[in-house]
């Protein structure tokens, strides 16, 4: 878990740990939803620095402007954004994990029912699985 080079990337990527370790927290103490709910802003974070380690330095600014709106939050937009930077292919098995976790929705921050424990712990196995890989890319 060392800094990521690209200066842009660093607040993104101490963000996701950050964010994973609250969402944890969460999760110890039976709290799901707002565990997943925090653990997707890790996997949104993540993706945002690691698409910023990935962008040539000229570009980086003009990149982060662009984490605005609906779309800041979309994995997808943010996987072809890193793909477009040059990032190395994803794993078959992080492609599996996005399958889990491309579920996660900022909307989730109004859902008043607690998901069920076994949802989180796939989430949280799925999430574990991306943000390890990233890391491994900065």
């Amino acid at each position: 878990m060392a800094l990521p080079r690209a200066l842009e990337a660093r607040p993104f990527y101490q963000s996701a740990w950050q964010r994973l370790e609250d969402a944890r927290y969460l999760l110890d103490v039976k709290r799901t939803t707002g565990a997943i709910y925090l653990a997707g802003y890790a996997v949104e974070c993540m993706l945002k620095a690691l698409v910023l380690a990935a962008t040539p330095p000229g570009r980086r600014r003009a990149v982060v402007d662009s984490f605005r709106g609906a779309k800041a939050h979309d994995f997808e937009w943010l996987r072809a954004l890193y793909l477009r930077a040059g990032g190395a292919p994803l794993t078959p098995a992080v492609v599996r994990a996005f399958g889990v976790v491309n579920r996660w929705s900022t909307v989730l921050r109004y859902q008043a029912r607690a998901a069920k424990w076994a949802e989180a712990q796939l989430f949280f196995g799925a999430v574990h699985q991306i943000t390890d890989w990233a890391d491994a890319r900065m």
